[in-house]
């Protein structure tokens, strides 16, 4: 099993009928061979319908799997009682559940292959990942908690370990992988299945579960799980038609669907009186929770007014008509590149059925095409549903621009059962309701298409309001915040997930609330907080608020979500040009006084100060990590001793400007003299360097992946802890990332700001409640972790020109830490 190493140049692919191109474009395309294809499976393997062989559990059986309706069809059931009242038969019954519930799904995917194909967008890891990968994370969580003291496959607990979260829209082609043979991945999947079924039957552990608690594990497995079987379901939907069917046993389709697709529903906006909101969820709640749902916020909002409904599709056909995706002034800078770089006109899974001027479409759902329901939530990503409403607002023109709604005003439409203490844990819907009987209305708070009650989305107007008046305030489809996905006060790491929500509270991640007809258990709940990048597709859909304030929490961006460098966006250029000459500008171009501070050169001279130091330790001279590598400076210093040196950083335009540099060996910035008046210089790569040896990369610095980048003998790592929202977690990534051996370098200017990383986060400069000063020095060692020893420690002068007279100088404190080996 041979990982794609991304340092490699990509070699040229052939472009079928959808490696590049999203399938749901082309209607004939799409359904083309679907006969032959259902014809020719029965001499394949995994055919439909599946042998007896695929299911590793009860399979989708009356009787014997827990949530299989009289009709055949298997839905969620509510989530089991945790506390002191609960049942180990409680738990094994979610357990099977989840676990068919899964398989059900994927026994739609017609062949071997298709469980190999990488998504059309090249962003996300081919099915076959993520259905072998729900059974490795039960696996290694249980081994954190104790509960097993050995893993069942070494090499399906390390290939299929970490997913991946998409960075900018551009990013292609990162996740490449010889995956095993499906038929290992079952075999695995039945061991992990026994597995856990034993350990729920006769494991060591007492109701009730508590965050705490070693049997926490169990209750993870089952809602990580979850998340997989709507994120799996997004990309089966992203398929061609022809290499999908329909199980007999996924939840049927709404009638509506076929009864009345062009039936329209009329919006209106409904006022809502402000008040105070209470986030967070309290941690004695009995029932599983993310990390990022517990802690506390109180909002004050204000009066404002909210749609009715979700955003319709036939609400976003005159958007698409009016020509919405070709307006600029209606797109943010990313979402409009975003735009032209996929060449959209419309939502990822509508299908033009006929010339795109028509304006004739059809809905892609999971398994099928039907014609385009308008009384349905449209599906559509941040971008799109940002740009609706800005189009929307040029259009109607009311006193307070249309908006996404935020997480606190979205509290405010909910129905009071979800806050009615007299219930205790039922009032939370999804410990007493499951997919059956949720939908239906009859308890008065069951209102909601979710918990699989459907197999698709419904009308908007379909079932029941909440008392405020506002359908579908949970269900149908995600809603889209206005919100960064942020943490709550009093925000803590669960250790049995450390990385859950972390690295995502970077600005770049925004907020989606409510769930969708495929969110199950917690995924759908009144206290979930999920969030993707904005030009992610997970049926989410929009409800538009407006007023005088916006109380959605923004946070400090950690890089451009794919934007590069526009006209207008001079602060970036002037970061961009001021990176340029502290890279690569000569001391001269840096300080034209003799008489001056040292430090002109610090790129190339920490480069330098690694290199040395792999020299005098015996470190291999192979590969170099140059992580927050900005322009690339310090990447090329570092390839004239190494045979291959990457660079990372999280700046899409800092990124650009260094392959500029690789491919054309010099670049032209402008240096600041005096007011308004710049120097043009252009600088070059030193030719001393084989730049072939460099490769550059955009990522988030804080969720590298080992699978993906492999190990490296050296680590460089310069002003990055510092500007971080989690530096414990960047350097839990360098340490998963060091040879056996290797040397990390970590230059900080102890430097710490709220406005940058949480107090709560800072490595140093803080005082223990025992009056004890804590170093930045101190904060390093712990982050990395027992195998690292500080072997050298120095300080470096660092000098930045501001212009010719104002500079600024910092004494950066450098450490060399040596890895085990």
């Amino acid at each position: 099993l041979v990982a794609h190493n991304p340092c490699r140049d990509m070699e040229a692919v052939s472009i079928d009928s959808g490696a590049f191109r999203n399938p749901n474009r082309d209607l004939y395309v799409n359904l083309m061979g679907t006969k032959k294809q259902a014809e020719s499976q029965a001499s394949k393997d995994f055919a439909y319908p599946r042998e007896a062989s695929w299911w590793t559990g009860p399979g989708p059986v009356r009787g014997a799997c827990p949530g299989v309706k009289e009709d055949g069809t298997v839905t969620s059931i509510a989530f089991p009682d945790i506390t002191a009242a609960g049942t180990r038969q409680g738990l094994l019954d979610y357990f099977k559940n989840t676990w068919t519930l899964t398989e059900v799904l994927f026994s739609g995917l017609l062949g071997e292959d298709t469980f190999t194909r990488t998504p059309w967008h090249q962003l996300r890891h081919p099915l076959m990942f993520y259905f072998g990968h729900v059974g490795v994370v039960y696996v290694n969580k249980l081994r954190v908690a104790g509960f097993l003291s050995d893993g069942i496959d070494d090499r399906f607990e390390q290939i299929m370990e970490t997913g991946v979260d998409e960075m900018s829209w551009d990013d292609l082609s990162k996740n490449e992988m010889e995956w095993p043979p499906l038929i290992d991945v079952i075999g695995y999947r039945k061991r992990v299945y026994d597995c856990v079924c034993d350990i729920i039957i006769n494991g060591d552990y007492q109701f009730p579960i508590l965050p705490t608690h070693p049997a926490w594990a169990l209750v993870m497995g089952t809602e990580h799980e979850r998340i997989h079987l709507e994120t799996s379901s997004v990309l089966i939907r992203e398929l061609p038609a022809h290499l999908v069917c329909r199980p007999n046993e996924w939840p049927i389709t709404h009638p509506s669907a076929v009864a009345s697709p062009e039936r329209r529903v009329e919006n209106e906006f409904l006022p809502v009186k402000g008040g105070t909101v209470h986030l967070g969820k309290a941690e004695e709640f009995p029932s599983f929770g993310w990390d990022n749902e517990y802690g506390t916020r109180t909002v004050d909002v204000e009066d404002f007014h909210a749609s009715k409904y979700v955003v319709t599709n036939g609400e976003f056909l005159d958007f698409v008509k009016a020509g919405g995706y070709t307006m600029r002034d209606v797109w943010t800078e990313a979402g409009w590149q975003w735009r032209r770089f996929r060449n959209v006109l419309f939502p990822t899974f509508w299908v033009p059925d006929g010339p795109v001027g028509l304006h004739q479409y059809k809905l892609r759902q999971i398994f099928d095409i039907v014609n385009l329901p308008l009384s349905w939530p449209v599906d559509c990503n941040a971008h799109e549903a940002v740009a609706y409403c800005k189009w929307k607002t040029m259009k109607d023109k009311p006193a307070h621009a249309y908006r996404l709604i935020s997480e606190s005003e979205h509290h405010m439409i909910r129905d009071s059962a979800t806050k009615d203490l007299s219930q205790g844990r039922l009032r939370d819907f999804t410990l007493k309701y499951g997919g059956i009987d949720i939908s239906t209305g009859s308890g008065g708070d069951n209102m909601y298409n979710t918990q699989l009650a459907y197999g698709s989305h419904t009308p908007v107007d379909a079932l029941l309001p909440s008392d405020k008046g506002f359908h579908d305030t949970f269900g149908n489809v995600w809603q889209w915040l206005a919100d960064d996905f942020n943490a709550l006060d009093g925000f803590e790491v669960n250790p049995l997930y450390l990385d859950f929500s972390t690295p995502c509270f970077d600005g770049l991640h925004s907020m989606i609330m409510g769930g969708s007809f495929v969110s199950t258990g917690d995924l759908c709940c009144q206290w979930s907080r999920f969030h993707f990048r904005p030009h992610f597709n997970q049926h989410s859909g929009f409800r538009m608020a407006y007023g005088p304030h916006n109380p959605a929490k923004y946070l400090p961006k950690q890089g451009t979500n794919g934007a590069s460098i526009s006209d207008k966006d001079v602060k970036v250029e002037e970061a961009v040009n001021q990176a340029m000459l502290s890279h690569y500008g000569s001391r001269n171009d840096v300080v034209p006084w003799e008489s001056c501070p040292t430090g002109a050169s610090f790129a190339c001279q920490i480069a330098d100060m690694l290199t040395s130091a792999a020299g005098k330790h015996g470190v291999p001279l192979t590969r170099a990590l140059d992580l927050g590598c900005a322009v690339g400076g310090s990447t090329f210093q570092l390839a004239l001793t190494f045979p291959q040196v990457v660079g990372i950083d999280g700046s899409t335009v800092m990124i650009e400007a260094a392959n500029e540099c690789k491919e054309d060996g010099q670049r032209a910035y402008k240096r600041l003299d005096e007011g308004s008046v710049m120097t043009e210089i252009v600088s070059s790569v030193d030719n001393m360097v084989d730049r072939t040896r460099v490769s550059f990369f955009v990522d988030d610095v804080g969720s590298l992946s080992p699978q993906v980048y492999g190990q490296f003998d050296t680590v460089l790592a310069s002003h990055i802890l510092e500007k971080t929202h989690d530096p414990v977690a960047v350097l839990q990534r360098i340490a998963q990332m060091t040879s056996p051996g290797g040397l990390v370098l970590i230059a900080c200017s102890n430097t710490w700001s709220e406005a940058c990383t949480p107090r709560a986060n800072w490595l140093g400069g803080y005082v223990t409640p025992a009056g004890d000063a804590v170093s930045t020095l101190d904060g390093v060692g712990k982050g990395l972790g027992g195998d690292f020893e500080m072997v050298e420690r120095s300080d470096v002068p660092l000098l930045q020109r501001l212009n010719e007279r104002s500079y600024t100088w910092e004494m950066m404190e450098i450490s060399l830490w040596r890895k085990q080996a």
